[in-house]
């Protein structure tokens, strides 16, 4: 064999050799992408099979608030005061707490000095006290029937002369999320209030044996340390049909109402994920028809972790 024909077949098995070298390495490069791809569709299916079954045992946290409700008073062992229940649920966990609306301040019926009180005391910005009545009569004019602008009020004209697109209600609030509407109102101001707030009490006060913290802050003349020692003598009470009393606070500004309406926020855990049910029932206690539905939302977070790795790891 001639010394021509060595290297020409040398050469060409070198050839050989880096397109083999090539094909593998690209075989290596899909097979590898291949397999990340396949982590993260395993990692978002197991993401939404989570998600569901989160949803599903906060819906059973839900029911189970009902069938409490559906208790005579005096049998019910869960308190409606917004304590926190937390139990095992199937393979995962149940975040529970139930409120009776008549214990928060109703939008449309509370008493001006309540909701002022409430202003004050959710404000932890350097607001002043003209910007917080600024904000009370701009809510008062936005309720009320007329069109007639309190002193430091809001109606049809200050809307417009701001650019909105709508002027004051004059009438009603239909939903706690209507209140952002109000000239003056921020989305931070807002979520301060919200937790004390109601539409479904119908009462110029509050039940105090059911109110939230914040409800109780808003009481005109009532002090931190009063709110704080009352809810820790309610918490300790073993009796709920003789609640502790909350001394030195105007009548006026308190109900014993017990309502119809509690709200139920119920939270379904399972690995790391969550979802959250708020819901809005009536109790209406009528043999056929014993309870009603009037808000159902929910809002659900489930884990990333497992997801922005794989990301991470397909980026880099």
């Amino acid at each position: 064999m001639t010394q021509k024909v060595i290297q020409s077949k040398s050469r060409q098995s070198g050839i050989a050799l880096v397109i083999v070298l090539w094909m593998l390495s690209l075989l290596i490069i899909l097979a590898t992408g291949y397999s990340r791809m396949v982590r993260i569709e395993t990692g978002l299916t197991a993401n939404l099979v989570h998600s569901n079954q989160a949803k599903a045992i906060a819906e059973a946290g839900v029911w189970q608030a009902v069938s409490e409700l559906l208790k005579p008073r005096v049998e019910q062992i869960w308190k409606t005061d917004g304590t926190n229940y937390s139990h095992e649920f199937k393979q995962g966990n149940i975040n529970l707490k139930i409120i009776d609306e008549s214990g928060k301040i109703d939008l449309n019926t509370a008493r001006s000095d309540l909701l002022y009180g409430l202003i004050q005391s959710s404000d932890a910005s350097e607001s002043t006290e003209e910007d917080h009545l600024q904000l009370l009569q701009a809510i008062l004019d936005w309720r009320d029937k007329d069109n007639l602008v309190r002193t430091n009020g809001a109606e049809d004209d200050d809307y417009q002369r701001l650019d909105y697109e709508y002027g004051a209600k004059d009438g009603s609030f239909n939903s706690l999320d209507e209140l952002q509407l109000v000239l003056g109102m921020t989305t931070t101001i807002y979520n301060r209030l919200k937790p004390a707030l109601t539409i479904h009490s119908h009462q110029a006060g509050i039940n105090p044996n059911s109110a939230p913290r914040e409800a109780l802050l808003a009481i005109p003349g009532i002090s931190v340390e009063q709110v704080d020692d009352f809810i820790e003598s309610r918490l300790n009470i073993t009796d709920t049909q003789t609640p502790p009393p909350l001394i030195g606070i105007d009548s006026k500004h308190l109900s014993k109402s017990i309502g119809q309406i509690f709200s139920i926020s119920s939270e379904g855990i399972i690995h790391d994920t969550h979802a959250k049910l708020e819901v809005i029932v009536l109790m209406k206690q009528y043999i056929n028809r014993p309870y009603s539905i009037l808000s159902w939302q929910e809002s659900s977070e489930s884990s990333k972790k497992e997801s922005e790795s794989e990301f991470e790891e397909t980026e880099s």
